[in-house]
C-alpha cells in the first residue's frame, strides 16, 4: 500500500515544473502530463493527466507542490536559467529526497526527476525512483 501511495506522491510532482513557467516561456492553461516512472522491482505502467495551472499558480513552486498533495514537501535549491529550471526535494514525513530537472518551450515542458527513499520492505539499500515527464498545454482550464 505505501508504494502506490508514493507512486501517487511522485505524479503531484510533476506539475511543479510549470510553476515557475511564467518566467520561463510557459503559459496558463490546461496541461496534458504524461509520465513514465522506474521504480527497482516494479513495473509501473505509464500516467496521462490532466492538471489545469493558473497564473497564480505558475508564480509559486511551493502553491504547485501543495496543490498536488505533496504532504509537507518542501522545494530547495530552485535554480533557474533561461528556459531550464533545476531544484531539490525534500519530504521528511516519506523520508524521500530527490532533484529535478525541467526545460521549458511554450506550450510544453520536458524533464526528469530522481527521488530517493528508504526501502519500503526495511532492509537493503535506498530505493531510487526515477520519473520522466513530457508535458502540452492542450487549451484553457475548464
Amino acid at each position: 500500500m505505501r508504494l502506490l501511495s508514493f507512486a501517487l506522491l511522485i505524479t503531484s510532482f510533476t506539475v511543479i515544473p510549470a510553476a515557475q513557467s511564467a518566467e520561463l516561456n510557459g503559459q496558463p492553461g490546461l496541461y496534458e502530463i504524461n509520465l513514465h516512472t522506474v521504480m527497482p522491482g516494479m513495473d509501473m505502467p505509464d500516467q496521462v493527466l490532466q492538471e489545469c495551472m493558473t497564473k497564480e499558480d505558475l508564480a509559486d513552486p511551493q502553491r504547485m507542490l501543495n496543490k498536488g498533495g505533496s504532504d509537507g514537501c518542501q522545494l530547495k535549491d530552485l535554480k533557474q536559467e533561461n528556459n531550464r529550471m533545476n531544484f531539490s526535494i525534500i519530504c521528511p514525513n516519506e523520508q524521500m529526497t530527490g532533484q529535478g530537472a525541467y526545460l521549458f518551450a511554450g506550450d510544453s515542458y520536458t524533464g526528469q526527476m530522481a527521488l530517493t527513499m528508504p526501502n519500503p520492505g526495511g532492509a537493503g539499500s535506498a530505493m531510487s525512483i526515477t520519473t520522466t515527464t513530457k508535458a502540452k498545454r492542450i487549451g484553457p482550464c475548464k
